[in-house]
């Protein structure tokens, strides 16, 4: 073949329109691959982010309205946030725990004959509530037993009655003829 002859072929009208349209395919695909496709990526990467960020919105709006309902309510019970440092202690304060129990048992003609307590953890490692735990053994009546427990419930300081063991007492005359095991629970934070 001649020289001439295949440059007027490579060199034609229709072959240079196929060689343009190569060519422009071949840089609009590299284009495509390094220009649009990072685009789209960011793009999918932001509306991602965007769905994330909605929901952690959501999150703590729900956050700041718990947190505004507390204060709310902090706000109404004020003055009675003493009433609630009496009732829940932060240290065991057992002293005081034998003292209220002694004055209503006495007041309740409950005739105490031995008493322990147990169980008292003084090192507070983190702050959760604890018990300290008061076990009366002693005489009384029915009503009095009755009285007594109803006064331990009605003071402020919390306390509870783990275990109530009531039975006969043969040593005991008149009307103090029944033997009470209690065991009291004060709890403190």
């Amino acid at each position: 073949m001649d020289l001439t002859k295949i440059n007027k072929t490579i060199f034609s009208k229709k072959t240079k329109d196929y060689t343009f349209i190569i060519l422009f395919l071949l840089i609009f695909s590299i284009f495509i691959f390094f220009a649009v496709k990072p685009s789209l990526t960011t793009a999918v990467s932001l509306k991602k982010e965007e769905f994330d960020l909605q929901r952690v919105d959501l999150l703590y709006e729900k956050k700041i309205t718990n947190i505004s309902l507390i204060q709310s309510q902090i706000e109404e019970n004020r003055d009675n946030l003493p009433l609630l440092d009496e009732a829940m202690s932060h240290y065991p304060e057992v002293n005081k725990i034998v003292e209220d129990v002694k004055r209503i048992a006495d007041k309740n003609n409950l005739f105490i004959k031995n008493a322990n307590i147990t169980d008292v953890n003084l090192f507070k490692k983190e702050e959760k509530l604890d018990k300290v735990q008061l076990m009366l053994e002693g005489r009384a009546s029915f009503n009095d037993t009755v009285n007594f427990i109803t006064d331990i419930f009605n003071q402020r300081r919390i306390k509870t009655v783990d275990k109530l063991t009531i039975s006969h007492d043969k040593e005991a005359t008149g009307d103090a003829n029944l033997k009470v095991v209690l065991i009291i629970n004060g709890y403190y934070l």
